[in-house]
C-alpha cells in the first residue's frame, strides 16, 4: 500500500478526485521492454509512491479551492 493511500482514500471518499499521475518513465511499458525494472531509479518510484495530483482547473472556484484544502488537511491527520 502506497504511505498517501489513506489520504487518497479519504479525500476520494470525501469526493475530492485526486490521482496517481506521475508514474515513472523507466516502468513505462517501452521501457520496460528495454530492460528498465522497478529498481533502476529509486528516486523516481519513491516520488511516485508518495505524490498526488489535487484537483487544478481554471473554473475552480474559491469555495471549491478552499474544500479541497480543508479534505486534505483532515486526510493527512
Amino acid at each position: 500500500m502506497l504511505p498517501t493511500a489513506p489520504t487518497y482514500d479519504a479525500m476520494r471518499a470525501a469526493g475530492v478526485g485526486v490521482q496517481v499521475h506521475y508514474i515513472p518513465v523507466h516502468l513505462q511499458p517501452y521501457y520496460r521492454a528495454l530492460g528498465f525494472a522497478p529498481g533502476h531509479c529509486p528516486e523516481a518510484e519513491r516520488y511516485s509512491n508518495e505524490a498526488l495530483s489535487l484537483p487544478l482547473y481554471p473554473a475552480m472556484t474559491d469555495g471549491e479551492q478552499e474544500r479541497v484544502v480543508a479534505v486534505l488537511k483532515a486526510g493527512l491527520r
